[in-house]
């Protein structure tokens, strides 16, 4: 009987090592399956606040972006108006010559016309005035190849000169349109 109790002992024995050795293993896989689990949720958490970072950051660097091209866009928009005001006000500084300054004008071009070829002088309405006075008509009887037109460019200020179906258009508004496509990026470069 004591063999039937020592064999009982060291069969139950041997099962409490045997489950003990499945409940250490068990342990053992589940503690690594928690640790495997556990780095995940660690690089997960990790990797999604580094996303996060990320998309804050480029975020922020698109309203830097978006704030620095609309202060870009008003500065030029600022500069455009500026150089439009210089522009516009020679236009009006020129509508205000007296006869000295456009018979000076006028003289400065009829000199370079091609005097085999027949002119005609249309004038402009805000400087018909001047036309008519007394000194320019003499300027203009210096040009025997230039007659003055009756009819007037409305509107306008200076005069156009027309030969063979062509207009040379030397109105001061155009004149300084002219002036304004060819300098203005060198005027913004200069001033600003």
């Amino acid at each position: 009987m004591e063999d039937l109790q020592t064999l009982s002992k060291q069969i139950l024995a041997r099962t409490k090592e045997e489950g003990q050795t499945k409940l250490d293993d068990y342990k053992k896989v589940a503690d690594e399956k928690i640790e495997e689990t556990r780095q995940k949720l660690l690089e997960s958490e990790k990797s999604r606040k580094e996303s996060i970072e990320l998309e804050l950051n480029n975020d922020y660097e698109r309203q830097v972006q978006t704030l620095a091209n609309q202060q870009r866009n008003n500065i030029l928009a600022k500069k455009q108006t500026l150089l439009n005001s210089i522009f516009d006000q020679a236009v009006k500084e020129m509508e205000k010559w007296d006869q000295s300054q456009f018979t000076n004008f006028l003289t400065g071009v009829l000199s370079r016309l091609d005097q085999s070829k027949q002119w005609t002088l249309v004038p402009g309405q805000a400087s018909l005035n001047l036309i008519q006075t007394d000194q320019i008509q003499a300027s203009i009887k210096e040009y025997p190849f230039v007659t003055v037109s009756e009819e007037v460019v409305k509107g306008k200020a200076g005069f156009i000169l027309q030969q063979g179906g062509i207009d040379y258009n030397f109105c001061f508004d155009v004149l300084i349109n002219e002036l304004k496509k060819e300098f203005s990026p060198q005027l913004a470069t200069l001033a600003f």
